[in-house]
């Protein structure tokens, strides 16, 4: 994996919080780490959050996160402050920009998807690669959610279809596990090993 940083202040969508992640190649390139904080500062908003991400055999996970506020501020550490941070979206995040650094010089269309016929589709390494790539590239931070419609169209196939694919790329380890009720995955081991 190629070392990466989202642009400082990165605000998160669907939210309020800015976000700053650096990817890179470590001692351990299963460790992540992150930084967010308020988008806009107000005195009962005003936390930074940091954290460290690690991939384990069911997925990222976080491991480790240290929250603190503005000396000078009035909000603190309370219950109601933990509930605002969106712990969530921020490791969606992660695992999004994790996979992204994978898919970015993907082709619009898959090639996987020109070479389909009509018929039973034999799922080669090639083939399952192919689809866990166009899968991460699809699930990507700023994508729209419909990734397996997408696939659909651009395979020429029924959502299940694709939906099978997905799963046997998974089963292959293609693919990281996945979150329940989330869309995306994280590289599975063989594309990791690339």
């Amino acid at each position: 994996m190629t070392a990466a940083k989202t642009p400082p202040g990165l605000l998160l969508p669907g939210t309020q919080v800015r976000l700053s992640l650096d990817i890179s190649e470590t001692a351990n390139p299963d460790h992540f780490t992150f930084a967010a904080r308020p988008a806009a500062k107000e005195p009962d908003r005003s936390w930074d959050i940091r954290g460290d991400v690690y991939r384990t055999e069911h997925g990222l996970k976080v491991k480790r996160i240290e929250v603190g506020t503005e000396p000078a501020g009035t909000a603190e550490v309370t219950g109601t402050l933990m509930r605002q941070i969106p712990i969530g979206t921020i490791l969606d995040y992660v695992r999004g920009r994790v996979s992204a650094t994978l898919a970015e010089d993907l082709p619009d269309i898959p090639a996987a998807a020109m070479a389909v016929s009509a018929g039973r589709t034999v799922m080669t390494d090639g083939f399952l690669r192919d689809v866990a790539l166009s899968y991460l590239r699809e699930t990507a931070p700023g994508e729209p959610q419909g990734a397996t419609r997408r696939l659909a169209e651009a395979y020429g196939r029924p959502e299940q279809t694709i939906r099978t694919w997905i799963a046997r790329a998974r089963k292959e380890g293609w693919l990281g596990p996945s979150t329940r009720g989330r869309a995306g995955a994280e590289p599975g081991p063989k594309l990791r090993a690339e």
